[in-house]
């Protein structure tokens, strides 16, 4: 058996325990710790139990280190099982201190946000960038006025 054989049993193997572990409606999902990125093949999947979902996660993983083995390029994610968010929009914060000095004396600090859409290729870091909104009452803001609302920040 050839590598790319060995690679697409495991792959359709791991797709087909996933399957088989997603519910419509489950409160567990896998994403990137970092990102929150749901990368193939848990991309929409929820999971009725932390247990099923961490089986998931597994599976996943396996999923891509056999992808990984045919493309070596493969983006990594560090997956992990969380709460499946009720939006599709999800944003998680890092403030971290450096060593630098501000010309006030006071310590400088990094803050970075990173924004995660429902699909997989969906999701943006930003460090010490202005701070703008991206979600408005019932829906995300168009571009535009995100855009202006940039504008507006780094005119000042």
């Amino acid at each position: 058996m050839d590598s790319a054989t060995g690679a697409a049993e495991t792959m359709e193997t791991a797709r087909e325990r996933i399957t088989s572990l997603s519910s419509d409606s489950g409160s567990f999902a896998v994403a990137c710790r970092e990102t929150g990125v749901r990368p193939a093949p848990i991309t929409d999947a929820t999971f009725d139990s932390y247990a099923d979902a961490e089986s998931a996660r597994a599976a996943a993983a396996r999923y891509r280190a056999a992808l990984r083995d045919l493309d070596p390029d493969l983006q990594r994610f560090e997956l992990d099982v969380c709460e499946a968010a009720g939006s599709d929009l999800s944003v998680s914060t890092v403030r971290e201190s450096t060593n630098e000095r501000r010309t006030n004396g006071l310590p400088r600090a990094r803050q970075t946000a990173t924004v995660a859409g429902d699909r997989s290729d969906e999701w943006m870091r930003v460090e010490n960038g202005p701070v703008v909104h991206l979600q408005g009452p019932d829906s995300p803001l168009d571009d535009e006025v995100v855009a202006r609302q940039l504008e507006a920040k780094l005119q000042r």
